[in-house]
């Protein structure tokens, strides 16, 4: 990952280091980072190696990075009080002031206001496996409908009544299918194609479960509207994943 981005959630701003080139980026402006400790704060910061970099932290980057430097034996905290504001300085170059905030007592860490913005390629990747995983779950349902008794009740309803083995695998494979792509592809500003997404997963898995119910069907319509009802939802969970950012 050569570019490294966080956005602003509130002004929907972005800040992007260039790890090949050591050079920050934001609003049109570039910079190149000449002093390799502060580059590696940078990095740290970036990469959220960790959520919080310590004075101390700090204080082994500088002596890592340089020979010697006239601060030495001063204490941690005052060399990284010293390092923090120049990275600071670098990030007033390309109109950032609130991206660093400090840790009474502790170090630093990025603002809250700030999160990372996911590769296009890797968001790519989350939503192909996303897809993947919901279409073989899907198919799975359909192959088992096809495989059992259509049960009629005394009013006419149809519906299907599953091995509860079963609908405790379906389950637990949409439930982690949904929550790992939550996870990898929240990113803000996308939150309501994220709740439209959830709201045709929450239908797929009506039907994962076996809680989809006809009226007056014979066996063979129950299982093709089951068949082309879940297809049809899958085209449009398609639809709404491409819609994230």
């Amino acid at each position: 990952m050569s570019q490294i981005t966080f956005k602003n959630i509130e002004t929907a701003k972005n800040v992007t280091l260039d790890t090949n080139l050591n050079i920050l980026k934001s609003s049109g402006r570039e910079i190149f980072i000449q002093d390799a400790a502060v580059y590696v704060l940078f990095y740290q910061l970036f990469t959220l190696k960790t959520s919080l970099i310590s004075y101390s932290d700090i204080g082994n980057i500088v002596r890592d990075q340089k020979s010697s430097f006239h601060m030495e034996d001063s204490p941690d905290s005052i060399i990284a009080n010293k390092y923090v504001f120049k990275a600071r300085a670098v990030l007033k170059n390309v109109m950032i002031e609130d991206f660093i905030v400090t840790v009474r007592g502790l170090g630093y860490r990025v603002s809250n206001k700030w999160l990372p913005v996911i590769e296009k390629q890797e968001n790519g990747e989350n939503k192909h496996n996303f897809l993947k995983e919901i279409t073989a779950i899907i198919e799975d349902c359909i192959s088992y409908s096809e495989s059992v008794d259509i049960t009629q009740d005394k009013s006419g309803l149809s519906f299907i009544k599953p091995d509860q083995d079963i609908v405790m695998t379906h389950f637990r494979r949409m439930n982690d299918c949904y929550h790992s792509f939550l996870s990898r592809c929240s990113a803000p500003g996308n939150s309501i194609e994220l709740l439209e997404l959830r709201d045709k997963i929450t239908k797929v898995l009506l039907y994962a479960i076996y809680w989809r119910v006809g009226d007056s069907l014979t066996d063979e319509k129950f299982r093709s509207d089951y068949k082309n009802e879940l297809r049809l939802i899958l085209r449009q969970i398609d639809q709404a994943a491409a819609l994230l950012s």
